[in-house]
């Protein structure tokens, strides 16, 4: 997806145990009516936040599912 001058980009990423739960999750909030559509591969991933030199595992270092999605809107 590219973007133009009078575009920008919006995404929403949705983390779940499964690939399941991510599309229900995307249906549920109504996302492809918002212009929403998917960004590339579902994928599982391990999460951590980093911040002042510190870095904190998320989900207790499990890996998740993580859905992203894009839309174009005015910039």
């Amino acid at each position: 997806m590219t973007s133009t001058l009078s575009e920008r980009e919006e995404f929403v990423t949705i983390i779940a145990p499964t690939a399941a739960e991510a599309m229900r999750q995307f249906r549920d909030q109504g996302l492809a009516a918002l212009g929403y559509a998917i960004a590339g591969r579902i994928g599982r991933h391990r999460f951590s936040l980093s911040g002042n030199g510190d870095q904190t595992e998320l989900f207790d270092g499990e890996a998740m599912i993580a859905a992203t999605f894009v839309r174009r809107v005015p910039a």
